[in-house]
């Protein structure tokens, strides 16, 4: 699944799913020159990690980023920048019985 969206002169198309091998996302229209902050980009993704509290998946992936182009010595260049997560610890055979169904939470339906 991949969507866009363009907010004034940055367009952002996200790809991937969560049981495939890979998500990630390229943001196109960032100017050179800014300095990214991956403590902050770090922190900011911790928010969506599985919570340790029995209410959530079991699955633990490490989320980090993995910039593919666009960013040198984590100031960015002025092309589009990629990065890409991989998912290791996806289980997509577990979803079988259910793959034809929407998924509230899970954007199913508006995908």
């Amino acid at each position: 699944m991949s969507s866009g969206f363009t907010l004034g002169n940055l367009s952002v198309s996200i790809f991937g799913e969560s049981h495939g091998k890979a998500i990630g996302a390229v943001i196109d229209g960032l100017p050179g020159g800014i300095t990214l902050d991956f403590d902050k980009i770090l922190d900011f993704m911790a928010r969506r990690a599985p919570k340790k509290d029995g209410t959530s998946t079991m699955r633990s992936e490490k989320d980090f980023p993995n910039v593919v182009s666009g960013l040198v010595d984590n100031v960015t260049t002025g092309t589009p920048l990629c990065c890409v997560i991989q998912n290791s610890d996806q289980h997509s055979a577990d979803y079988k019985s259910v793959s034809h169904l929407a998924r509230p939470g899970h954007a199913d339906y508006t995908g």
